[in-house]
This record gives structure tokens, C-alpha cells and sequence, in this order.
């Protein structure tokens, strides 16, 4: 199932800047809505990150019009929302952190509302708490779905949970609409394809 966002209606203007937002979509959600790629950028084959405004009518898709309409490039809007999901981020409008499993796993993650995926990949903040804890410099992660990022590190005992594989199962076929099962690297860098066969 794509996400249907409808389209922008009204013009972006210096108000509408501070109500920008990175947003986590599927392959499909790009090939129907931005074939061309002018408004999301490829964090691997299956997950990309685009653009929406949170206005009072909800979420709206920005399209490359809409940018080019106010003068914006990608860049620059992508900076912009960029700012305004770490502020969102420090008035608790979704969090991150590290949790242990039933099986006694730990893993991080992002959760709490559509911001968390784009949370958990664009800001820095759940990489370094979890470069932190674990001591390592590199992790998978999977946006399961809409307000769900979940990471961790690729150590065998890690990739032999099933509370993690059930987890990510329960994740991705529930209620809230799934984004992808792909894994992503996370290595201090923009996210990309992870390296590797996943391990479920």
C-alpha cells in the first residue's frame, strides 16, 4: 500500500518554511509521486526521504513545482526541514533511545510519529547514543513503518534474535502503514544501502 499524501494546494511562503519535514517513503511512493527524483533522495534502492508540510488540513507531498514556484532548491528545503525535525525532536514530538527486548536483545530506535523514521535517519542523535552504548561504529536499521525506525548492531547474537525478527514482523504488518524491511547502514554518514545479506 503507498502512502497518499495529497499534493501541496497553496503556495510555500517564508510561513510555511517552519512547518517543512523530511518524510521516510517506499520505492513505490517515489515511482507515482516524484519519478523524476526532484523532490526525495535514495537512502538505498527502497527507501528514499521527500519532503511534506504539517499544515492545518495534515500532511501535504511537496512537488518539484512547488519549489520552484518559491524560489527553493531541494537543498535548501531539505536544510530547512531538516532544522525543523531536530526542533521537533527537542519538544518531544517523537524519541529515540535503546531498549532491551524479551529475550534480553538490545536494540535503538525511533518512535513516536511520522517524524520518527526521518528522525532516527537524518538527525544524528539516535547514531551517536547508540555508537555510545554499544561501542561500535556501524548498526542496521529498517523503517518498518510510519512511526517506526528500529536499529541495531549486526554482532551474531543480535541477528540470531527472535524477539527482533518478530519485532520487525509485527511492525511491518500492522495497523500503522509499513514503509519498507530493507536494511539501511547507519554509519555516521547519510544512511545507505546496507552491506551485505540481512539476516531476515
Amino acid at each position: 500500500m503507498i502512502d497518499t499524501i495529497p499534493p501541496l494546494e497553496t503556495p510555500l511562503d517564508a510561513t510555511t518554511h517552519p512547518h517543512l519535514y523530511p518524510y521516510v517513503v517506499e520505492r513505490g511512493w517515489v515511482d507515482t509521486h516524484d519519478p523524476q527524483g526532484e523532490v526525495s533522495e535514495p537512502f538505498s534502492d527502497d527507501v528514499f526521504v521527500t519532503l511534506v508540510l504539517d499544515g492545518p488540513a495534515g500532511l501535504r507531498r511537496l512537488r518539484a513545482q512547488d519549489l520552484l514556484e518559491a524560489g527553493l532548491t531541494f537543498e535548501a528545503a531539505f536544510a530547512q526541514a531538516a532544522s525543523n525535525l531536530s526542533r521537533a525532536w527537542s519538544a518531544r514530538h517523537f524519541e529515540f533511545g535503546i531498549t532491551r527486548l524479551d529475550d534480553g536483545t538490545l536494540i535503538g530506535g525511533c518512535r513516536g510519529n511520522w517524524m520518527a523514521p526521518a528522525g532516527g535517519l537524518v538527525l544524528g542523535n539516535l547514531y551517536q547514543s547508540m555508537v555510545e552504548h554499544f561501542e561500535v561504529p556501524e548498526f542496521a536499521a529498517i523503517a518498518v513503518n510510519r512511526t517506526l525506525l528500529i536499529a541495531f548492531p549486526t554482532d551474531t547474537k543480535t541477528l540470531s534474535s527472535l524477539a527482533l525478527r518478530q519485532l520487525v514482523e509485527e511492525a511491518a504488518s500492522g495497523a500503522i502503514l509499513p514503509i519498507s524491511r530493507t536494511w539501511l547502514r547507519l554509519d555516521g554518514d547519510w544512511p545507505s544501502a546496507y552491506r551485505g545479506v540481512p539476516a531476515f
